[in-house]
C-alpha cells in the first residue's frame, strides 16, 4: 500500500512538475531492456481529471506498456525467420498505402472544386433520370389523423380547409402540442403513397380516385383523418430533381475527386512505360 502511494505521488510529481528543458522531456520514465517510455509519450494523459486520478491512469498506462514490450519480446523470439520477413513485408506495404493516401488526400484538398452550380446537376440529372425511378408511387399532400374526442378538433377541421396562411400555422403548432397525432405538413416532401395508406383506415386511399388540390376529410372509428393531394408522381416518374439536389451535388464532387486521383495514376503510368526510371530486370 505504502509503494502504490509512492508511485503515485512520484507519478504526480512527473505529470505536473514544470519542465526545465527540452531535454528533461526526453528523459525516459520507464524501461523495459532496450525499449524506453518517454515523458512526451504520456502528454495530454488524465487531462480533466483529478491529480489522484490522473496520476492512476499513468500509473495504469505505464504498466500496460510495459507488458506489451515484454509481450512484444517474447513474440520475437518465437516467430520464425520467414514469417518475421512476410510481417516485415506487410507493414511496409501498409506504410506505402498510408504514404500514398495521404499524398492523394492533400492533392485533392488542394485541386478539388467543391462548388457545383444549378446548370451540372440539372445536366447530371437530365443524363441519368433512369437512376431516379423508385418504381413506387410518391405524393405530396398535407394529412392529419387525430383522435376525435382530442379538444379543438373542430377547428382543426376548419383551420386545415382554410386556404389563409395564419390558420395553416395553427394547423402545425395543434399538431405539435398534442399528443398521439400523425401527421404530414410539408407540402415540398415526396411520400411513399404507402406509408400515407397504413394511417388510413384500410383500403381507403385508392390513388387512381384522388384529386389534386382537394380536401378529404373522414371520420372512421375514434379518428378525424384530414387529407390534401398536391401532386401524384407514377411509379415510373423520376424522382423530382428537387429531392436529389444534394445527392447528385456529391456524386459530381467524388467524380471530381476520382480524375484527380486519375491525373496521377496516369503520369505515374506514362513514366512506367517512358522506361526513363523502370527497367525490367
Amino acid at each position: 500500500m505504502k509503494l502504490n502511494k509512492i508511485i503515485l505521488f512520484s507519478v504526480i510529481l512527473l505529470l505536473f512538475a514544470c519542465s526545465k528543458s527540452a531535454k528533461s522531456d526526453k528523459k525516459a520514465i520507464a524501461r523495459v531492456n532496450n525499449s524506453y517510455l518517454y515523458r512526451s509519450d504520456l502528454e495530454g494523459m488524465g487531462s480533466g481529471l483529478s491529480k489522484e486520478d490522473s496520476a492512476t491512469q499513468v500509473s495504469l498506462y505505464i504498466e500496460k506498456w510495459a507488458a506489451d514490450q515484454i509481450l512484444l519480446e517474447m513474440a520475437k523470439s518465437k516467430v520464425g525467420k520467414k514469417e518475421s520477413e512476410k510481417i516485415e513485408r506487410l507493414v511496409e506495404n501498409y506504410r506505402n498505402s498510408l504514404l500514398v493516401a495521404a499524398f492523394e488526400e492533400e492533392s485533392i484538398k488542394k485541386e478539388l472544386d467543391t462548388v457545383v452550380s444549378n446548370e451540372q446537376i440539372t445536366e447530371y440529372y437530365k443524363s441519368n433520370k433512369d437512376q431516379y425511378i423508385s418504381g413506387k408511387e410518391m405524393i405530396r399532400c398535407h394529412f392529419i389523423r387525430v383522435k376525435r374526442n382530442l379538444s379543438e378538433v373542430d377547428k382543426l377541421r376548419d383551420w386545415f380547409k382554410s386556404e389563409n396562411k395564419k390558420d395553416f400555422e395553427k394547423v402545425k403548432e395543434y399538431c405539435l402540442s398534442k399528443q398521439g397525432i400523425n401527421f404530414v405538413l410539408d407540402s415540398d416532401q415526396w411520400i411513399n403513397v404507402e406509408k400515407i395508406a397504413e394511417m388510413l383506415p384500410e383500403k381507403s386511399l385508392d390513388v387512381s380516385s384522388i384529386k389534386t388540390d382537394r380536401v378529404y376529410d373522414r371520420t372512421e372509428d375514434d379518428y378525424l383523418y384530414l387529407f390534401k393531394v398536391f401532386e401524384i408522381r407514377e411509379r415510373n416518374s423520376p424522382i423530382p430533381m428537387s429531392q436529389v439536389k444534394d445527392e447528385i451535388s456529391k456524386i459530381i464532387i467524388q467524380q471530381r475527386s476520382n480524375e484527380i486521383l486519375q491525373k496521377f495514376r496516369k503520369t505515374a503510368a506514362e513514366k512506367v512505360k517512358s522506361g526513363k526510371v523502370f527497367e525490367k530486370l
